[in-house]
């Protein structure tokens, strides 16, 4: 009964987040949601369980945003080169920005708009494809994962940060001495709710029916993230 009295709102609010406008608008208060070292370090993490056997990668991160994500990666792994992916031209102009204000190198982080359905990237080009809370809002994520796994080379990896579903612990949350991460994940929770959260093995399986192999999940943020990693063999 409550999701049949809350449906009117779901609509809307997926019409609102499918907007590229609100993108646009909101850049400068996402930038800063998800500017605080608890975020950072959370995406960092998407480079984790990368062997060392190169000393350099070719990263594209979808729905990179303002490039916080990329910058914190970055920061984690210096030798890797970002491509920062976006639909929202505020939102690259601000990634810009950061990348200037942070000291990158443009050969290291460049911001390009386009849409994930086609990337406008030759196939078996990319060395890793990551995304930080991405996939949940894209009402044909599928095909964002297929065309994820065709830029990517053989032995490639993906890994994606999503919304989890199930129980959250906001006593963690409330620990963390962050404004910005008490409202961005406060409003993350509504969002997912809006559009959709991952369990584990709904992100397990949305993977391997991409091709993907050596799938593993795993819990963040106290309960509100997931972690989805996988490779191309």
């Amino acid at each position: 009964m409550i999701d049949v009295a809350w449906s009117p709102l779901r609509w809307i609010g997926r019409q609102l987040l499918t907007n590229d406008l609100i993108f646009d608008f909101g850049s400068r208060l996402y930038a800063w949601m998800t500017g605080n070292p608890v975020w950072h370090a959370n995406a960092a993490h998407l480079l984790d369980q990368l062997p060392p056997d190169r000393p350099e990668w070719l990263v594209l991160d979808l729905g990179a945003g303002p490039g916080n994500s990329a910058l914190a990666m970055g920061a984690h792994c210096p030798t890797a080169h970002f491509i920062a992916f976006d639909l929202a031209q505020q939102m690259l102009e601000l990634a810009q920005q950061n990348r200037l204000r942070a000291g990158v190198p443009p050969q290291c982080l460049a911001p390009v708009r386009g849409n994930a359905l086609h990337l406008p990237l030759p196939t078996a080009a990319i060395d890793i494809v990551t995304g930080h809370s991405f996939l949940y809002l894209l009402p044909d994520y599928p095909g964002v994962l297929a065309e994820a796994f065709r830029v990517l080379r053989p032995g490639g990896y993906v890994a994606f940060l999503e919304p989890r579903a199930g129980a959250v612990d906001w006593s963690w949350l409330w620990q963390q001495r962050s404004t910005g991460l008490h409202i961005s994940l406060t409003l993350w929770r509504f969002y997912s709710w809006l559009h959709r959260r991952f369990s584990a093995p709904m992100l397990a399986t949305a993977l391997t029916e991409a091709g993907f192999q050596n799938i593993t999940t795993e819990v963040t943020l106290g309960g509100f993230g997931i972690f989805g990693r996988g490779r191309k063999v």
